[in-house]
């Protein structure tokens, strides 16, 4: 339990020299705000800073949000009209206060007087769907709020009016402060496993920290706070993976590290919340999702997309990982891309390393696993067996993801577009929520059923059971997930899933069934957002196009594919893409079967000077959190996020066996001849409304294959270590 050892009283004696410090490490410090000018400059936020604030500011413009905007979850269960209005005000919000702090030309006091008034003004600071009579009156969205205006008053004291200074202070004790102690409304969230915990009470810690000047009530009122946050740690498997995914990870676990890094400086290094195997190993989890670039194995409420540059650059304040940087957002010139006041205060020019992470992961406790083909790293697949009732959970026990050619060829769809409907008990209606939207199969007419949260629909939870073999060896790799308890059927007695992955990047997954009785009807079906037809009368479907293409056959069994495009369920996602369905029905039902396809894969070269075929999947920035420039978005891409497409005539040309965008140069990545490095550049598709070109993938370096786990070296399997130089990679999810 954090802070299980430290009192009160030896907290405050702790905080107590360093009472005048920012809570964020040197934001008042003049050598500081000097070397995150010329950060600005090299990262070309300086420019696009001074064009965007100049602008708003000259305009005198602040976004309103008006009722029938918060209305509009009650009325239609939208949140979005809603979230738009909230992120254009964040944003300007944001970038007024950043021009300021960096000295910016374009930095007008007066205007950010005017936006923080008006924040005073709002009727709430919590999110309409937060908002129910039960619910708290602090939750994720005040605490984002809350902690950002404190920051502000805190970096501008002095340049800022009284009456602005007072009323924004006020509101930010009456509405956080006061609120969180009100017995009325109980916060349910301080001790709920899940990002909640995280978000809300490192939230809370940091407004503490910049508003209480009283060291003795300051210790008081973090105290407790910070034992919550062990609920949150609580949340994650003790092998470090998050069950909520990749973006959830990004999302609480960074602000867990935020009241880390604050309670680090506040205390000289004296209180350190960071210490601990098991926060390393979750310090780690980015690396066993990672594939390549802007691609991640995201199974729950997760979407494609870079980790937070400036959470790595957090992590790193305590433990030295270089390689998490390979995951995390960067800009053309491969620096990492900080966009905030926070991030931009702790960069010193870290850069990714070259080479490239191509070792295999094993999270047994989670049961999630990462494996790349031995000849072909660049071919991997990911397995979640995982549990059916977890928070964002996604009835996918037994899917998987196949990743190659850097596309993704069988995909998990993600996290639908947030509305009422979401969470509540029509969320497994949603195609990207439901089994019938993963690679799962239809057992006798039925879908596998859905625990949001608990035992809603009166099933039992599931936990699902992994095995894996072969793992950083140089043979095939295995891994096998029971299912049978993931499907409410008396009649089935067991269904186990086993997927091999061969030296060359081919995948087999057999389907292994047995029944008290002949099944009436087994459907087998596969996911993807890439073009698929069916071949040979439906013996087989190819999946993407040209020399990229994915051949899917079934092995033994005979029986007939079919490809269905789900357009109108298809519109409750975030990218705009539309899922496509692969089916096989088999032509003979029996007691015992085994079900088996193989999955084809060809590693694709293109054309000099081609510029087709997108090589990633589509882009969209995980929006299932509160919107900021340094949060995941909600409702849509905030300014900041958006990636930087290539100037037009910038294609794709090929110099010394290597494929370069436009006139650009790369380092050089470890390849056989006739091969496409891992360097490629790829096309990338962000905002759904426009395409990126030119994304420059490059690899990341060798690191070890599995999280910390304080198990022994077997624990992960042989060879610790993997390869430099991927190629192909393919993904499997089970859970």
């Amino acid at each position: 339990m954090l802070l299980e050892d430290v009192s009160i009283h030896q907290l405050t004696l702790m905080l107590e020299p360093r009472m005048v410090r920012p809570a964020w490490p040197g934001l008042n410090d003049p050598r500081v705000k000097a070397r995150a000018r010329r950060f600005a400059r090299r990262l070309g936020l300086w420019g696009r800073l001074g064009q965007q604030v100049s602008a708003e500011s000259g305009h005198r413009d602040i976004p309103s949000i008006p009722l029938s905007a918060y209305s509009e979850y009650d009325q239609r269960g939208s949140r979005q009209i809603y979230e738009q209005a909230w992120a254009r005000r964040l944003g300007r919000t944001e970038r007024a206060a950043l021009a300021l702090w960096l000295g910016h030309p374009a930095g007008d006091v007066d205007y950010l007087q005017d936006l923080l008034w008006a924040w005073c003004e709002n009727a709430t600071w919590t999110h309409a769907a937060h908002a129910e009579a039960h619910s708290p009156a602090v939750d994720l969205w005040s605490v984002t709020l809350g902690r950002m205006l404190a920051e502000i008053l805190c970096m501008f004291d002095g340049r800022l009016g009284r009456r602005v200074q007072q009323r924004v202070g006020r509101e930010i004790e009456r509405r956080l402060l006061d609120a969180i102690h009100d017995w009325r409304q109980p916060p349910w969230w301080q001790a709920v496993r899940m990002n909640w915990s995280h978000v809300c009470n490192s939230g809370l810690i940091a407004v503490a920290l910049y508003r209480i000047r009283d060291p003795e009530v300051l210790a008081a009122f973090i105290h407790p706070l910070c034992v919550y946050l062990d609920y949150g740690l609580q949340g994650f498997a003790d092998d470090g993976g998050c069950l909520e995914g990749a973006g959830y990870w990004d999302y609480g676990f960074g602000h867990f590290v935020d009241a880390a890094v604050m309670l680090h400086h506040r205390t000289g290094g004296r209180l350190n919340l960071m210490a601990g195997e098991k926060i390393k190993r979750i310090c780690r989890y980015p690396l066993a999702v990672h594939l390549d670039g802007p691609n991640r194995v995201a199974y729950s409420d997760c979407a494609q997309g870079f980790f937070k540059a400036q959470t790595m650059l957090k992590i790193n304040r305590f433990h030295r990982m270089p390689e998490l940087y390979a995951a995390a957002d960067r800009t053309r010139d491969g620096f990492l891309n900080v966009q905030t006041w926070r991030g931009l205060a702790l960069y010193r020019g870290e850069k990714p390393l070259t080479g490239s992470d191509a070792g295999d992961y094993v999270l047994p406790d989670t049961g999630f696993a990462k494996l790349r083909a031995a000849r072909r790293k660049a071919t991997a697949i990911g397995v979640l067996a995982g549990r059916n009732d977890w928070p964002h959970n996604h009835n996918d026990i037994g899917s998987f993801v196949l990743y190659a050619n850097r596309r993704f060829v069988i995909v998990d769809p993600g996290a639908p577009r947030y509305t009422k409907k979401t969470f509540s008990r029509e969320r497994f209606d949603i195609l990207f929520c439901s089994s019938r939207g993963h690679s799962v199969p239809v057992v006798n007419g039925r879908y596998q059923p859905g625990v949001e949260n608990g035992d809603i629909h009166g099933h039992l939870p599931y936990v699902g059971t992994l095995r894996v073999k072969g793992h950083n060896g140089d043979g095939p790799k295995r891994a096998a997930v029971d299912m049978t308890r993931a499907y409410d059927d008396k009649t089935l007695k067991r269904l186990t899933r086993e997927l091999v992955l061969d030296r060359d990047g081919a995948l087999t997954v057999a389907d292994d069934y047995e029944f008290s009785r002949t099944p009436r009807s087994i459907e087998e079906a596969f996911v993807t957002f890439e073009r698929a037809r069916a071949a040979g009368s439906g013996r087989s479907v190819l999946i993407g196009q040209g020399r990229g293409a994915v051949r899917l056959s079934a092995t033994g069994a005979g029986g007939r594919f079919a490809v269905q495009r789900l357009v109108e369920e298809s519109e409750e996602g975030r990218t705009g893409d539309v899922l496509r369905r692969i089916t096989f029905t088999p032509n003979r039902l029996q007691k015992s079967m085994r079900l088996a396809f193989r999955f084809s894969v060809t590693t694709r070269q293109p054309h000099r000077g081609s510029s087709r075929a997108r090589t990633t999947p589509p882009i969209h920035r995980d929006t299932s959190a509160v919107p900021g420039s340094e949060y995941p978005v909600l409702g849509g891409l905030h300014p900041d996020h958006t990636l930087r497409p290539t100037p037009p005539g910038e294609g794709l040309r090929r110099r010394g066996g290597q494929l370069r965008p436009g006139g650009g140069r790369l380092p050089h990545c470890p390849g056989r001849p006739g091969e496409s490095s891992g360097c490629a550049p790829a096309a990338a598709r962000g905002d759904p409304r426009s395409r990126l070109r030119g994304l420059v993938l490059r690899p990341v370096p060798s690191a070890p294959c599995g999280l910390p786990s304080g198990r022994g070296r077997n624990h992960h399997g042989p060879g610790l270590h993997g390869r430099a130089g991927a190629r192909a990679a393919v993904l499997v999810l089970v859970g």
